[in-house]
């Protein structure tokens, strides 16, 4: 049986956002080996550093989303329902929005605390 629409599009989103947060880990990997080699680090790198948080927590909801999805019905409107039940549970920095294909409303600056 084919994805429904809901889970195709819920799909794609988590792979975009599974994409960035790998982008930031490997900016991340870079940052950790010049210090490792005893290199001062920039202001943007120092950045990628704090943003090791962000990626735990990104990860920690996304694996939480991968549990909530892991019993989704096969009829469609159910499995709608059961798709934005779990997505409206992620309250970290505008993950179920952009998940769910919505405006993010609140955009974080750089050093603010995520707090869910």
């Amino acid at each position: 049986m084919a994805a429904s629409p809901e889970m195709s599009r819920l799909l794609t989103a988590m792979r975009d956002e599974l994409g960035d947060w790998a982008e930031a880990s490997e900016r991340l990997e870079h940052v950790i080996g010049d210090v490792l080699l005893g290199r001062s680090l920039t202001e943007g790198e120092i950045e990628a550093v704090q943003a090791l948080d962000g990626l735990s927590q990104h990860l920690r909801q996304l694996s939480q989303l991968c549990g909530d999805l892991s019993g989704v019905s096969a009829d469609h409107q159910e499995a709608a329902d059961h798709i934005q039940a779990a997505v409206g549970r992620l309250n970290l920095g505008g993950l179920g929005r952009r998940l769910a294909g919505l405006p993010v409303v609140v955009t974080l600056g750089s050093g603010d605390a995520e707090l869910w």
